[in-house]
């Protein structure tokens, strides 16, 4: 959260100007000046993002199959922060945001109407100068023709080769606010 204080007589007196929920509400503000609908599923999600990609590549399949739990066209919206944990194998690059899209990429693969991309808001996806990437239904399809094995890469942490080889890293330099990760899921 972005936050601009004002002291007054003692007492600190703040005024939101940036935050996770009003960035995903202008978002969907923006869909929706467009003709599609959005949906907000949190501005707080946090866990494994490895796991977060999973199952927001769950909910995709669910509404790109059956229409359910929201018909298509539809944009999902998520904002928070997930992790990433490092065991003792050695790793390469990406961060969080890279790693939740190879995940969620896995989980949508042949899925032509599915897109997304997921990303820092401070512009700097872990120790890359990415911001994140963007993913459809064909990225690992892509990923295989350019010698990728997309899971290797998420098992390895190494997301950013992985989206790097196929041309699809976020890059929108420093952006001097944080609000936390943004994530976005359009199904058409």
């Amino acid at each position: 959260m972005l936050v601009v204080g004002v002291r007054l007589r003692g007492l600190g007196l703040e005024t939101v100007i940036a935050s996770a929920a009003l960035s995903l509400e202008a978002a969907a503000a923006h869909s929706l000046s467009v003709g599609m609908d959005a949906i907000i599923l949190s501005d707080s999600i946090e866990g494994e993002a490895r796991d977060v990609g999973q199952v927001h590549a769950a909910i995709a399949r669910e509404i790109a199959l059956r229409d359910r739990p929201f018909t298509k066209p539809i944009l999902l919206l998520s904002g928070g922060e997930t992790t990433v944990t490092f065991g003792s194998a050695p790793y390469g690059r990406g961060g969080r945001n890279s790693t939740f899209l190879l995940s969620f990429a896995l989980g949508i693969q042949g899925f032509h109407s599915i897109h997304a991309l997921a990303a820092d808001t401070d512009g700097i996806d872990g120790s890359q100068a990415n911001a994140g990437a963007f993913a459809d239904g064909a990225s690992v399809m892509r990923m295989r023709a350019a010698g990728i094995d997309a899971k290797k890469k998420l098992l390895g942490h190494d997301s950013w080769a992985a989206f790097e080889a196929i041309g699809d890293l976020l890059t929108t330099g420093p952006t001097g606010t944080n609000v936390n990760d943004f994530r976005a899921v359009m199904l058409r």
